[in-house]
């Protein structure tokens, strides 16, 4: 039985996604692409086949808001992935550090690019990274020269 590969993804990521037509690429790389209600309800573009719906453990989200200044939908999206043990896409530098910090598999934008350079699904991360950048999204040039 082929593997299960999930992932629990915020805004930005949808966003960066859909600015570079891409979108639907996700679900080249993903099974399921699980949004918590809060970035559902922060995200408003195109929904695809593969993109769940899931309520975030309220508890634990709430916690994050007040303890750590993150977002709703950051939060959500850090509650249910270390509720479940599933890998999330995020990519505020901040969010990234409470999620790793709790234990959680952390990956984001980029790193979505690259599996998508790795299973043939596109020809270049470099090159769509770039293609961010010229869009208005932060990349910094370390991570450039890294997937260079």
């Amino acid at each position: 039985m082929p593997e299960k590969n999930i992932a629990i993804t915020d805004t930005s990521v949808l966003i960066a996604f859909e600015k570079l037509n891409m979108l639907e690429k996700l679900c080249s790389i993903y099974n399921e692409v699980t949004l918590p209600k809060a970035v559902y309800h922060e995200y408003s573009g195109l929904i695809q086949n593969c993109f769940t719906l899931t309520e975030a453990p309220p508890e634990f989200a709430s916690f994050l808001i007040y303890n750590t200044g993150l977002g709703v939908g950051e939060s959500e999206v850090i509650s249910l992935a270390y509720h479940t043990g599933t890998k999330v896409l995020i990519d505020d530098a901040k969010a990234r550090k409470v999620a790793f910090d709790l234990g959680c598999i952390v990956s984001g934008t980029i790193g979505a690019l690259c599996k998508m350079e790795n299973k043939g699904v596109i020809n270049s991360a470099y090159n769509e990274a770039l293609n961010l950048k010229t869009k208005g999204f932060y990349v910094s040039d370390k991570i450039l020269n890294k997937i260079r």
